[in-house]
């Protein structure tokens, strides 16, 4: 009988983690974009790309920074009403492929080596790091104007 009552645990802890197995989703990796499209999005496009092929790093504060996929690729420009971003890739259908953030919704909130992280204001914010000549003219953006 103590042989039954082992073998019932055992297949009470295999039911749980087979379900458990099989109802876990992933998280979404356009997770962060797809907030930017909720508060962002548009259909327009920025007159001029300054800033061509940019590889863009999406997250939150508190977890790291990723790429949204391998081949994600950016078109940005920063102009007087603030930062334009561009995706290169696929995207479900009902996503906007271009956000327009205010230049009053970007703060800047640190600079790690050639990487500049920016926190974009969407419902929660979305962190976002950009390198090179991008990240350092959108920091100056940032910057309150001396006085």
């Amino acid at each position: 009988m103590e042989f039954m009552s082992e073998a019932f645990v055992v297949l009470a802890i295999l039911l749980v983690v087979g379900v458990a197995a099989f109802s876990f989703e992933p998280a979404n990796p356009l997770e962060p974009w797809l907030r930017l499209v909720q508060s962002y999005g548009t259909e327009r496009q920025p007159s001029q790309v300054t800033f061509a092929d940019q590889e863009v790093l999406f997250g939150a504060k508190r977890k790291g920074l990723k790429k949204l996929s391998i081949a994600a690729r950016f078109d940005a420009t920063i102009d007087d009403f603030g930062f334009w971003l561009t995706y290169k890739g696929p995207l479900p259908e009902d996503a906007s492929e271009t956000v327009k953030v205010p230049g009053t919704h970007v703060r800047f909130l640190l600079q790690n080596g050639d990487r500049y992280v920016f926190e974009l204001y969407a419902g929660p914010p979305v962190a976002v790091a950009l390198s090179g000549q991008l990240g350092a003219t959108l920091m100056e953006r940032c910057q309150p104007a001396a006085s």
